[in-house]
């Protein structure tokens, strides 16, 4: 069962705990305040029943309330009396569904639309103060929205939005229900609108706003959206856990799993590991294999020396203690990059260049890899290799926090999924290089 909050509980409530006030007869409140706006007139009659109620209302007597509803609306003539009977029956039918739900919300969202009438009542009544028709008009698309009927609920939610209603909510509301009917450019488009009016009042916007949109992006394969979008949450929200969550989205999850190859995989878990961001056992094992199976021994042993050191993995288990002693081994029969940096440099194209520009930038010396790296692109290699080259080009640079070149050489990366890869290290350098730790 899913229990609601008091936070929702309280939320239901839509007139208020202590039920609704009728006002003082005309008298009273000319003895009480000479100056004071006029009071509604109401009949005797209307007055008897609607005390009845307002008293049960607020004891929230819901079985003794209801056959004094029923007598103030068989009793209410005038426009006031009319819009006074439809505040208790509006409380009435919230005190019901809050009592008969239990805190259950799916009990809650299934018998809600006992509110429907009441609401659109008083939505419709001109005596109906424009802040309470706002509100009444963003729960009727709340109640839409439950019942699954978006596009109803998108008009709602536009019009509590034209009526001025402010609930923080409302934007992402809007935007669930434009998604949910199909509308994902749409419901994105409004939620930066939300989004940029809250930065130009100087207020920082909700992380959830971001939450919803994003991975409903990469599910929608909209990655150039979904790299603007996760630029923009990382400028508010910095943290190690969300460059992790918006890359394994992007990388690591849905169709991208195998879409993108090992040696692209590798250069997001170097923007990982750049961003303090590899969490577990599983990111630092599963980088470290990708990298000793295409020949980086060095990066691979660095990765998992980091992953012990940080305390985030164990290197405990005989597959990652099997690729561990396979780099060590690598090592030692490789050789020092030097004398293969000399070979390649003396080779015809720069297929060799690039392997050793690959080797220093694994072990983190990016210099060296820049030099190795033009070379490579000087001598030559494949299409394919010289989008390669440049992506990890600019992340030497990046590295080497030489943002100008970064730039550049990321720039020259054109195909996808390359060039995404190359916009998300420049997410990192828009925002200062900088390495979270938390």
């Amino acid at each position: 069962m899913t229990i609601l909050s008091k936070a929702a509980l309280a939320a239901a409530l839509l007139i208020g705990t202590t039920g609704v006030i009728l006002p003082a007869t005309a008298d009273a409140q000319k003895k009480k305040d000479e100056k004071a706006p006029k009071a509604p007139a109401l009949s005797a009659e209307f007055r008897k029943a609607a005390l009845e109620a307002q008293t049960q209302l607020k004891a929230k007597n819901v079985t003794a309330a209801e056959p004094a509803v029923i007598a103030s609306e068989a009793a209410a003539k005038s426009e006031d009396e009319i819009y006074y009977a439809r505040l208790f029956r509006l409380q009435l039918e919230s005190d019901r569904l809050e009592q008969a739900a239990k805190g259950d919300a799916a009990v809650y969202r299934r018998l809600e639309i006992a509110l429907i009438k009441p609401l659109d009542d008083l939505i419709a009544d001109a005596k109906t103060d424009p802040k309470d028709r706002s509100r009444f008009t963003y729960r009727r698309g709340l109640i839409e929205y439950g019942q699954k009927r978006y596009a109803a609920a998108v008009t709602f939610f536009e019009k509590a939005r034209e009526l001025g209603e402010a609930d923080p909510e409302l934007p992402l509301s809007l935007t669930k229900a434009k998604i949910e009917s199909g509308d994902i450019v749409g419901g994105a488009a409004g939620m930066k609108v939300a989004i940029d009016a809250e930065l130009a009042a100087g207020r920082k916007p909700i992380e959830s706003w971001y939450d919803y949109i994003i991975p409903r992006l990469a599910k929608a394969d909209k990655f150039d959206e979904y790299l603007v979008w996760s630029q923009a949450k990382l400028k508010q929200y910095p943290t190690a856990k969300n460059w992790r969550t918006l890359i394994v989205y992007f990388g690591f999850s849905g169709k991208r799993v195998d879409l993108l190859d090992k040696g692209q995989k590798i250069d997001l878990f170097r923007l990982m590991r750049a961003n303090n961001a590899l969490a577990d056992l599983a990111d630092f094992a599963q980088y470290a294999q990708y990298l000793n199976s295409i020949g980086l021994p060095v990066e691979a042993k660095a990765v998992f020396d980091e992953g012990v050191k940080s305390g985030k993995m164990q290197l405990t288990r005989e597959d990652d203690k099997g690729i561990y002693a396979a780099s060590v081994a690598a090592i030692k029969l490789d050789g020092p990059i030097s004398a293969r940096e000399t070979k390649a440099k003396a080779a015809a194209t720069g297929v060799a260049a690039a392997a050793a520009g690959d080797s220093y930038l694994g072990e983190s010396n990016y210099a060296k890899a820049v030099e190795l790296y033009k070379i490579a692109l000087e001598k030559g290699v494949t299409p394919v290799k010289v989008e390669e080259i440049n992506t990890r080009l600019g992340i030497a640079y990046a590295l080497m926090r030489d943002d100008a070149n970064a730039r550049a050489a990321f720039a020259k990366v054109k195909s996808s999924p390359r060039n995404q890869i190359a916009a998300f290290w420049i997410v990192w350098l828009d925002l200062g290089a900088t390495t979270p730790t938390a």
